[in-house]
């Protein structure tokens, strides 16, 4: 019995102790300050004046027409390729021929005489130098000889071979009917073969023979 009433007594304790405890008042948790960062000001740069030693970095200005010219410098198209050299681009001025006396003489003229003679390849400028006088050969050593009327011709190989043939056809260079003439004549140039040529004098039919002093001279330059 006695072990009942301490039963009693024990829970009237435990429920009044937890009225007690449940009608306390609470106490608010305690708030821990926050701490912020202190705020840190920027950092200055210093600007510096360029001076002879330091100039500091170098800008570069494009003015509107360097652009322009570049962009038109850009969008031309590629020039042309140069022209190939012509055979006379390598004629070598230094060692030009010696001019050529190739007739100097006083002959007998019946019908027809030729005095052939070459031209050099890659010569640029020949020319054909000298003069003739003609005369009847009835008194050859007369002061007072009589003028005989000539043909003088220059030619080619091709106008000589068709002359000689009896072809028509022309000649490079002539003189007709004289009984004297002073010839200087700029021979056509020559390329990358020389060129044959034939100075023919050739009687007039009234005269059937003459006398020819002849002086001629082919140069080259």
């Amino acid at each position: 019995m006695r072990q009942v009433y301490l039963l009693l007594i024990f829970s009237l304790i435990t429920i009044v102790s937890a009225g007690v405890y449940l009608n306390k008042p609470s106490v608010p948790a305690k708030l821990q300050p926050v701490v912020l960062p202190s705020a840190t000001p920027p950092e200055e740069v210093e600007i510096k004046a360029a001076t002879p030693e330091d100039p500091g970095p170098i800008a570069t200005v494009v003015s509107p027409l360097t652009a322009l010219t570049k962009t038109s410098a850009d969008t031309q198209p590629p020039a042309p390729a140069p022209p190939s050299p012509s055979p006379a681009d390598h004629v070598d001025a230094t060692q030009l021929p010696a001019p050529n006396h190739f007739l100097h003489k006083q002959f007998t003229l019946t019908d027809r005489s030729d005095f052939a003679f070459s031209v050099p390849q890659h010569i640029v400028n020949p020319s054909l130098r000298g003069s003739f006088r003609a005369f009847t050969k009835n008194n050859p050593d007369s002061t007072d000889r009589k003028p005989a009327k000539i043909d003088l011709a220059l030619m080619n190989e091709r106008e000589f071979e068709d002359f000689i043939h009896g072809r028509s056809g022309d000649a490079t260079y002539e003189v007709e009917s004289s009984s004297s003439q002073a010839v200087n004549y700029a021979i056509p140039p020559t390329h990358d073969r020389p060129e044959r040529y034939h100075l023919v004098f050739q009687g007039s039919r009234r005269s059937s023979v003459a006398v020819v002093d002849a002086d001629f001279t082919v140069t080259f330059e």
